[in-house]
C-alpha cells in the first residue's frame, strides 16, 4: 500500500469521525488539512501555552473535552491522563440554568467524551480519559505522581475553584508544576488591580459561576498552597464569536 493510499485512507477516516459528532469543543487536525469543526480553535496559542518537550513527563490534563489540550502533551512527548466528566448531567451547571441545558444538550445529540473517543482513535493516541469531577478528586483517584497539569478555562465554571487546585496539587510530585489559561475580569482588574474580586456570574451566564480578577487568580493559587506563581501574557485564540475571550496565561509549582 502506497503512503498516497494511507494518506487517503485516514483523510476518509477522520471526516467520517467528525460526521459522527455533530458538536465539536476543540479544533482538532486528525489528518492532513481535516480540522473538527470546533467552538475554539487553540492551535494557534499552544506553542505558547506548552512547554517545546515534554519527554518523560506524566501529565493531568483537566476538562479535556474533545482533547486537544492532551493530545498536544502528548504530541510533545508526555504521558496524558485525562480527566472530565461521565456525562453532561455530572455537570456543576448553576441549578437555575440546569434543566435547560441539559434539555438542549440533548436536542442537538451533544454526548460529553464522544469526540474525544473519536479523535483519540483517528490520532492513534494513548491518552488515558478518566471520569471524575476535579471537585471531587481524590489522590487514589489517579495511579501514582505527575509533574505537571494543564487547567484551561474550567475555573469559571466550578462552585469551588480552590477546592480543585488544591486537589490537584496532591496530584502532583513535590515541585510540580502547574499551567494554567484562565478567563479574568478586565473591568474588576482595572477597578482593583492588587484587591481579590470576583464577581458572581450564574444569573448573568448559563454555564460560569465566578469570573475573577487577576488578584483573585493569584489569591486562588495561593490559597490552595500553589507557590512561585507568574503571569506569563495575554491569550486571545479564534473561535466562534460567542466563544471568543481573553485569557491570563500563568504557571505555579507545588512546594
Amino acid at each position: 500500500m502506497s503512503a498516497g493510499t494511507v494518506d487517503q485512507d485516514k483523510v476518509a477516516a477522520a471526516r467520517a469521525a467528525i460526521a459522527e459528532n455533530p458538536v465539536w469543543y476543540h479544533a482538532i487536525e486528525l489528518a492532513p488539512g481535516v480540522v473538527t469543526p470546533g467552538f475554539v480553535d487553540h492551535r494557534p496559542i499552544t506553542a505558547k501555552v506548552l512547554p517545546d518537550d515534554l519527554s518523560g513527563m506524566r501529565t493531568i490534563d483537566v476538562g479535556t473535552f474533545d482533547g486537544h489540550w492532551a493530545f498536544s502533551m502528548e504530541q510533545r512527548g508526555a504521558a496524558v491522563t485525562a480527566l472530565d466528566l461521565p456525562d453532561f448531567d455530572a455537570t456543576s451547571w448553576p441549578p437555575i440554568h440546569r434543566e435547560r441545558l441539559l434539555r438542549e444538550a440533548a436536542e442537538r445529540n451533544m454526548q460529553l467524551g464522544r469526540g474525544f473517543k473519536l479523535a483519540k482513535g483517528i490520532l492513534g493516541s494513548s491518552v488515558e480519559r478518566v471520569q471524575v469531577d476535579v471537585q471531587k478528586l481524590e489522590v487514589d483517584d489517579l495511579e501514582g505522581e505527575y509533574d505537571l497539569v494543564f487547567v484551561g478555562a474550567i475555573l469559571l465554571h466550578l462552585r469551588d475553584p480552590v477546592g480543585a487546585l488544591e486537589r490537584l496539587a496532591a496530584q502532583l510530585k513535590p515541585g510540580g508544576r502547574l499551567v494554567m489559561m484562565e478567563a479574568f475580569s478586565k473591568t474588576a482588574t482595572l477597578r482593583a488591580p492588587r484587591q481579590p474580586m470576583a464577581s458572581f456570574q450564574t444569573l448573568n451566564t448559563p454555564f460560569n459561576w465566578w469570573v475573577p480578577n487577576l488578584a483573585t487568580l493569584k489569591a486562588w493559587l495561593m490559597t490552595a498552597g500553589w507557590v512561585d506563581i507568574k503571569r506569563h501574557g495575554f491569550l486571545r485564540p479564534p473561535g466562534e464569536k460567542e466563544m471568543r475571550q481573553t485569557y491570563i496565561q500563568m504557571s505555579a509549582r507545588k512546594p
